[in-house]
C-alpha cells in the first residue's frame, strides 16, 4: 500500500523507544482523573481512541509527582504507589489498542493552585504567581531536592506501570521552567546564577530518573524556547541550553514556548511554533519535537521532510480527530474532522464542566458514553428524517442520523450551508473556521443525505407525511429593535447584513451597539476596511464568552485599529444618527454617521409553534433551542441524531 504523507509515516526511536511514525499526541491537561488524582475509564477510553486512531505514541498529561505540584483537583497525582493500578490499566489498554503511552512528568511550582495544595505555590525564586497574582515563595534547598526525587520516584512508578516512556515537563511556566528560565529563576547557588547552573534542576532530575529507572528508559524533555518577555528564555539562549540538555542524556527534545502563544487561536496561522523547533534541531543530535498548531498533515509531512522537526506534536488536531493519524496514512485528509482553532472545548471548557472537549468533536470526552460513535447506536429500522436548517447544528445532527442508517433529508432557505456560522467566518481572522461547514458538508455527500438548498419549508410539508421526524435547526435572528429598546428610532443597520456584505449606507463614524461577538466581529472587519468605529457596551466586557486565546487577540486586534469601546454604558435613545448613551460618567450624547444593531439574539421559533400540535416527532437544536456557540450546537445535533 502506498502511504500518503510519505515522511510522516517513517519509523523513528527516542532511546530504546521505536515509534512506527512521526506523529505524538501531545500532553493536554483534560480534567478526566478523579478527584483523588486517579486514572478513570473516562480518561482510559480517550486515550484508547487516540491509539486506535494510529497515532504513534500518546503523552499522557501533565501529571503532578508531588501533592504541592498539583494544578486542578482532577490532575493526576504520581506520588504514591497508591496510584500504579490505574496507571497500569491506563498503558494496558493503550498497549491493547496497539499503542504506545509515555508520561509528562511535572510539578507545577508557581502555577500549582494554591486552593488544592492548601498553601502558597513554590518557585526557584519568589515571584508572581500563575493564578490571581498571589506570590510564590523560593524553594529551600531542601525543598528542591525533595521534588527531585520525587521526579525520580514518578519515573519508577510509571515504568512499573508498564509506560514505554517519560517528559519531563521544563516548560510553560510550570516548575521545571522557572528553574531553566532567567525570568523566574533569580537564585544565585547551584540551583541558578547563569546559564549552566539554571540547568542544574534538569540534570538532577534526569539523574533521579536514571538512579530509579536505569539508562535504557527512554525520557526527553519539553521546553520553552520563547518567554515573550524581555528578561526570559529566547531562542538564541535555548540554542545554547538545548546542547546541555542532549549531554545529560535528554533523548529528545520537545520544543515550545511560553504564554498563550502555545496554544493559540484561529487568529494565528498553523505551525507558527515550528520556527523555534527549526533552531533547536540545529544545535542537537536528538530528535527534536515540533509542536503549534499544526492542524493539515500537509504542513506535518513538510516540517519533517524540510528538516524542521523529527517528530511532529498534535494537541488540539487529535481532540479533533482520534483518527487524523489513520486517516492521513490512508491519504483520506478530507475526512479529518477539522480543528478550527476555536479553543472552546480544548481550553474555554464552560460547556463540559471544565473537562476537555472539542467543538467540531462532540464524542471527544464521551468515549464512554458513545462507545459506538460515529455510526451509532444501530436503527432496527430506517425512518425519514427531515432536518429544517443547514448551520453546524442541523448539519451535524443529519449527519449523525444518517450514519445510523436513516432516510435524511436537509432542506435550507438560503443558497449555500453553514447559517450564521457563514457570518461569524466574515469577521478577519476567522475565515478557518469556515472549514468545518466544508467538512461537514463533504461528509453529508458522502453519507447520502438529500441535501435542498433555497427550500423553506413550511409545517405543512414538515407534518404532510412525508417524514417520521423533524429536526428543527432554524437557527436565531437578531433581537427586535423596537419591542427591545423602545426609545429607539432608524434608521438602523443589522448586524448581520454588514457581516454578509452590505456597505450600502454605512457611514463613519460608524456606532456598533452591542459589543458582545457579533458585535465585535462587525467592529473588526469595519475597522480594517478603515470605518471609524465605536463600541457601546452594557456589560463591563467585550465579547463576552469568547475562549481567552481568541479574546486577548481580538481585543488588541481592535485596540490597534483604533476601535474606541464604551463597556457598562446603555443606549438609551437614538434618532437618526444621534445616541443618547448612559455610562459611569452620566449621560451623554454621540452624532455617529451610521448605526449597527448587535445587541444579541433570539430563536427562530415560528416553525416550532407551528408544529405543537401536528402529529409528527419533532426536536429543536441549535440556536433554535438557545442561541450559543458552535460547540453547543455541534453538540445538540449529534445528540439529537443519535436518538431519533
Amino acid at each position: 500500500m502506498i502511504v500518503a504523507y510519505e515522511h510522516l509515516f517513517q519509523p523513528i526511536d527516542i532511546g530504546a523507544l521505536r515509534l512506527p511514525n512521526r506523529l505524538v499526541m501531545a500532553p493536554m491537561g483534560s480534567g478526566y482523573a478523579d478527584t483523588h488524582h486517579r486514572v478513570t475509564d473516562r480518561m482510559i477510553a480517550y486515550h484508547v481512541s487516540r491509539a486506535r486512531g494510529g497515532i504513534g505514541l500518546n503523552i499522557v498529561e501533565h501529571s503532578a509527582v508531588h501533592p504541592l505540584g498539583l494544578c486542578a483537583e482532577t490532575m493526576p497525582g504520581l506520588w504514591s504507589d497508591d496510584f500504579i493500578p490505574g496507571l497500569t490499566a491506563l498503558a494496558d489498554a493503550v498497549h491493547e489498542a496497539g499503542g504506545r503511552i509515555a508520561m509528562q512528568l511535572q510539578h507545577g511550582g508557581r502555577q500549582a493552585n494554591p486552593d488544592v495544595i492548601g498553601q502558597q505555590c513554590l518557585s526557584a525564586s519568589e515571584c508572581i504567581a500563575g493564578r490571581d497574582n498571589r506570590i510564590a515563595i523560593e524553594m529551600t534547598d531542601e525543598q528542591v531536592w525533595e521534588v527531585v526525587q520525587a521526579f525520580g520516584a514518578a519515573a519508577r512508578r510509571v515504568q512499573q506501570a508498564g509506560f514505554d516512556g517519560a517528559e519531563v515537563h521544563l516548560a510553560h511556566g510550570y516548575l521545571g521552567n522557572s528553574f531553566l528560565s532567567p525570568l523566574w529563576n533569580r537564585r544565585d547557588d547551584y540551583w541558578g546564577g547563569d546559564m549552566q547552573r539554571r540547568t542544574h534542576f534538569a540534570k538532577e532530575v534526569l539523574a533521579a530518573i536514571r538512579e530509579q529507572c536505569g539508562e535504557e528508559f527512554p525520557v526527553w524533555c519539553r521546553v520553552s524556547a520563547e518567554d515573550y518577555h524581555e528578561d526570559g528564555m529566547h531562542p538564541e539562549e535555548m540554542q545554547k541550553v538545548a546542547p546541555i540538555l542532549e549531554y545529560y542524556g535528554f533523548r529528545t527534545i520537545h520544543v515550545s514556548t511560553g504564554s498563550a502563544m502555545a496554544g493559540p487561536s484561529y487568529y494565528i496561522p498553523p505551525g507558527h511554533l515550528l520556527p523555534f523547533a527549526r533552531m533547536v534541531r540545529q544545535v542537537v543530535s536528538v530528535p527534536v519535537i515540533g509542536v503549534g498548531s499544526i492542524v493539515h498533515p500537509q504542513l506535518a509531512d513538510e516540517a519533517i521532510a524540510e528538516g524542521i522537526c523529527d517528530i511532529i506534536a498534535l494537541g488540539r488536531p487529535v481532540l479533533a480527530d482520534p483518527e487524523y493519524a489513520l486517516k492521513a496514512a490512508e491519504d483520506r485528509a478530507d475526512d479529518i474532522i477539522p480543528c478550527i482553532l476555536c479553543s472552546q472545548g480544548c481550553q474555554e471548557r464552560s460547556f463540559s464542566n471544565g473537562m476537555v472537549s472539542c467543538a467540531t468533536n462532540p464524542a471527544t470526552g464521551r468515549e464512554v458514553d458513545w462507545p459506538d460513535w460515529p455510526d451509532g447506536p444501530a436503527v432496527d429500522a430506517p425512518r425519514r428524517v427531515l432536518v429544517v436548517g443547514g448551520g453546524p447544528a442541523g448539519m451535524q445532527a443529519a449527519l449523525t442520523a444518517a450514519r445510523r442508517g436513516h432516510r435524511v433529508t436537509l432542506c435550507e432557505k438560503a443558497d449555500r450551508l453553514g447559517g450564521a456560522f457563514v457570518l461569524a467566518a466574515a469577521a478577519p481572522g476567522k475565515e478557518p473556521i469556515l472549514e468545518l461547514i466544508e467538512y461537514l458538508e463533504r461528509q453529508l455527500e458522502r453519507v447520502g443525505v438529500d441535501i435542498r438548498l433555497q427550500t423553506e419549508v413550511t409545517a405543512e410539508m414538515a407534518s404532510s407525511g412525508e417524514f417520521d421526524a423533524v429536526i428543527l435547526a432554524t437557527g436565531a435572528h437578531q433581537r427586535d429593535i423596537v419591542r427591545t429598546r423602545g426609545e429607539w428610532h432608524g434608521p438602523f443597520i443589522i448586524a448581520d447584513e454588514v457581516l454578509a456584505g452590505r456597505r450600502e449606507g454605512i457611514v463613519s463614524p460608524v456606532a456598533i451597539i452591542g459589543g458582545n461577538v457579533t458585535g465585535t466581529n462587525v467592529a473588526h472587519l469595519l475597522a480594517e476596511e478603515g470605518y471609524e468605529c465605536i463600541i457601546f457596551q452594557q456589560g463591563d466586557a467585550l465579547a463576552q464568552g469568547v475562549p481567552a486565546h481568541a479574546h486577548t487577540a481580538l481585543l488588541e486586534a481592535l485596540d490597534d485599529l483604533g476601535v474606541r469601546v464604551h463597556t457598562s454604558t446603555r443606549v438609551v435613545a437614538a434618532q437618526g444618527g444621534a445616541i443618547t448613551a448612559r455610562g459611569p460618567d452620566g449621560e451623554w450624547q454621540y452624532e455617529a454617521g451610521s448605526i449597527v444593531i448587535a445587541i444579541g439574539r433570539e430563536p427562530n421559533a415560528a416553525l416550532a409553534e407551528a408544529l405543537v400540535d401536528a402529529a409528527i416527532e419533532v426536536h429543536v437544536v441549535g440556536d433554535a433551542f438557545e442561541p450559543s456557540h458552535v460547540q453547543a450546537a455541534v453538540s445538540s445535533g449529534a445528540e439529537v441524531g443519535r436518538r431519533v
